[in-house]
Formats: structure tokens, sequence, C-alpha cells
């Protein structure tokens, strides 16, 4: 619990406003949300919204060699999707090239809207990270999403469950900054398989501070248990998290001061 963040999963939040507004031309803001990077596969979830009836991102990576070069790495494209708000993950497999551990890497990511027969950039963001250790390789990963907003600001982590059920506690995978008005999309990379996970909502303000555990779809039975099959859902809501009942852990980072 000493560890403040997972080394696993780097958190970049920022929304980059490019056009501005306009009573007849579309606008379209966006940029990095989170991203997890593992030596053979990075998510990177991006946010933002769309004015434009046909809009996409392109992820870009690249890693830094032994001569300080950046070198293309890999490239990935979402689906088309409409206009209104996002909060999409883009998956870069690059296991053919799989790079070593502690390995920086640059993220470049463009949104782009089909203008006539083309795509033209309407935001770009980038950022840099670096990947994690072997225990990224074959293991699981959860992806949060929540069907509302942060009613304040605060951090969501998500942890291995021990035995109390209504106070946070177990391994801690992820801590995640989230917005006041924001919906969560979270990817969190090299969750141990087969374990059951739960997440937790720290706000930062108001009168009422005390964490909320944000259930899954699975409550009341087990939360968001992980499979060897990859990526399991974690869908849950800001409205319905339960306060802890218990005391927190001493050492509990994220507890309110």
């Amino acid at each position: 619990m000493k560890k403040l963040f997972s080394i696993l999963t780097v958190i970049i939040v920022a929304l980059v406003s490019v056009v501005p507004a306009s009573a007849t031309t579309p606008t379209g803001t966006g940029g990095i949300f989170s991203v997890a990077a593992c030596k053979d596969i990075t998510t990177v979830a991006v946010s933002g919204t769309s004015g434009w009836a046909t809009t996409r991102i392109v992820v870009t990576i690249y890693y830094l060699d032994s001569q300080g070069n950046w070198v293309w790495l890999k490239q990935a494209i979402s689906s088309n999707f409409g206009s209104g708000s996002f909060n999409i993950p883009v998956t870069a497999n690059y296991s053919k090239k799989a790079v070593a551990e502690n390995t920086l890497l640059q993220i470049n990511v463009e949104l782009q809207h089909l203008s006539g027969n083309s795509f033209v950039d309407f935001a770009t963001d980038t950022t840099t990270v670096t990947v994690a250790d072997k225990n990224c390789v074959n293991k699981c990963s959860v992806t949060l999403t929540t069907s509302d907003r942060a009613p304040v600001d605060g951090i969501i982590t998500l942890r291995s469950h021990f035995g109390s059920w209504f106070r946070p506690e177990g391994r801690l995978y992820s801590a995640i900054p989230v917005n006041a008005g924001q919906a969560a999309h979270i990817t969190t990379i090299a969750v141990s398989c087969d374990v059951t996970v739960r997440a937790w909502y720290y706000p930062a303000s108001g009168k009422d501070r005390t964490p909320k555990m944000l259930p899954a779809q699975y409550w009341p039975g087990e939360f968001a248990a992980t499979t060897a099959d990859g990526s399991i859902p974690y869908a849950t809501s800001f409205a319905k998290g339960l306060p802890a009942t218990r005391l927190l852990e001493s050492d509990d980072p994220y507890a309110p001061k």
C-alpha cells in the first residue's frame, strides 16, 4: 500500500480545445485519458467530444532506442463513431516486436473527422510512458466504465479483495484521477487472473469525503472477477456508490486527510 500509483498504469488527463465554438461549424475537443503500457501491448483510452458525424482516433506508438532516436513501433485506428461525447480505448498489439521492460514509449493521438473523402485532424495529444515489468505478460485486464459522471474530483482505485466488504483493502493495481463531470473509462492491465477486484471512489472535496465502493454488474455477488480469457468489463455508477462503513487501513494514501 506504500506505492501511490501502480507502475502498470500511467494516467494522463488532457482535454485540448482546438476549434472555437460556432453556430454553423462543428466543433471538437479531445485528449489522452489513460495509458496502460506493457511489453507487447498498449491500451490508450481517449476522451472528448465531436460535432462530426464520422470521427475516428489514430494512435501511433514510438519507442526510444539506445541511440536516443524515436523509432516507429505500431499504429492502431479505432472504428468510426458519430458525434457527441466519447471515451474510447484503442489497443495496439505489437507482440511480434515486443520491447524490453522500462522502455520509454511516446504515444501520439490524432482525433480525426471525415471531410470529403479524407480524414483531417481536429485535435492531437501526446505523452510518454515507461513500459511496465514482466508481470504485464499473460495477465488479465479489467476495463471499468461508469454510466454517469463523477460528482466531484477524486481518485478511483482498483484493488484485489481481501476480506472486508465495506472498506478498501487488498493489492492496489491502479489509481486513476477523475474530474468532476467526467465519466470513467479505465483499462487496467496486468491484474492477476482469477481474483476478485473492487473499485473505490475517493471524493477529493465536498462535505462527505467517505470513500464509495463502486459495485460492479455482478453485485451483490462477485465483483468483476477476472478470468484467463482476457479483458473483463466492470460496469458501474457513481450514483450507486456504497460508503465505507469500516475503518480504513492506517496507511491508505487516498483516505481523507
